[in-house]
């Protein structure tokens, strides 16, 4: 009987410790294949695209950022969208996209969403 319990026992721990390694493997691809942040344009997306001015270059990496925003340089607000064309390409390291809330945090109550041109 306690040979039986202890095989018994032997069996689910295996059985347990097969499923966590499995679940850990599931774990690992999704949180890879979710690494890409959404509300960060990389350096290195910036280098691979071939846009030639920030506003098409948003538009092909990230259509659905809004437009009707506040374009902050650095931490300089600009003003509204179309401050994205005198910023020329080459000298962005990153673009950040923050929502009215975290915005109003960092520059107050007079910004709404915010395009955050970050410059090398």
């Amino acid at each position: 009987m306690r040979i039986a319990a202890l095989a018994l026992g032997l069996v689910i721990s295996a059985g347990a410790c097969a499923s966590s390694q499995t679940a850990a493997a599931d774990q690992a691809a999704t949180a890879s294949s979710t690494a890409k942040r959404t509300n960060v344009i990389t350096a290195q997306e910036i280098r691979e695209s071939k846009a030639a001015a920030l506003p098409e270059l948003i538009r092909q990496l990230r259509p659905s950022w809004p437009r009707a925003v506040n374009v902050v340089v650095n931490s300089d607000v600009m003003g509204g969208y179309e401050m994205l064309n005198a910023q020329p390409v080459s000298s962005v390291a990153e673009i950040r996209f923050l929502t009215k809330s975290e915005a109003q945090m960092k520059w107050g109550s007079r910004v709404q969403d915010v395009i955050q041109i970050i410059t090398k």
